[in-house]
């Protein structure tokens, strides 16, 4: 029975765009795109990747909104700014910020010892208190997967961090 086996990200993001039909926007297929997102100015409408990074282009336009570090305007994705409250953070900014703060806390990764990581740190739950790298912690996912055998009911792969339970094969995972 498929209904309790799992589905990678791609796969499931394929399932669930197509359940959507078709990007207000532009009219693409959501069955032939890999995501679609509910729109934030349009009640009920959906949209393609490229369609959405649009609207919220044009909504962070419209507000106005700026980095309180660097400037930029021209990003969709924006991250409150815990040092100045109120104002807005761009990701690399965040990012950078983030990083600068794990640093001078002294992070190392409890796997590879390195002292920086690409975003953010995860906490180790064999060993409270420690930290894992980006690589080593999407690493770990995979070797977690990997030994339980799991494998995406669509496609087969066994290689994302990444699984959901499959829509259309309730109880599976994609």
């Amino acid at each position: 029975d498929d209904k309790d086996k799992p589905v990678c990200r791609v796969c499931y993001d394929r399932q669930l765009a197509a359940s959507h039909g078709k990007c207000f926007e532009c009219g693409k297929d959501g069955a032939n795109t890999s995501q679609l997102r509910s729109s934030k100015l349009e009640k009920d409408a959906w949209y393609c990747m490229p369609c959405i990074h649009r609207e919220e282009l044009d909504i962070t336009a419209t507000a106005g909104t700026t980095c309180v570090k660097c400037g930029t305007d021209t990003t969709s994705v924006w991250h409150s700014c815990k040092e100045k409250p109120g104002t807005k953070i761009y990701t690399p900014c965040y990012d950078k910020n983030r990083l600068d703060v794990a640093a001078a806390a002294g992070t190392t990764c409890v796997k590879c010892g390195t002292d920086t990581t690409r975003g953010q740190w995860y906490s180790c739950k064999d060993k409270p208190g420690t930290k894992f790298c980006r690589p080593c912690y999407e690493k770990n996912l995979l070797d977690v997967a990997a030994a339980a055998g799991t494998t995406c009911v669509k496609c087969g792969t066994d290689m994302t961090i990444m699984w959901y339970r499959c829509k259309d094969k309730p109880g599976t995972k994609v």
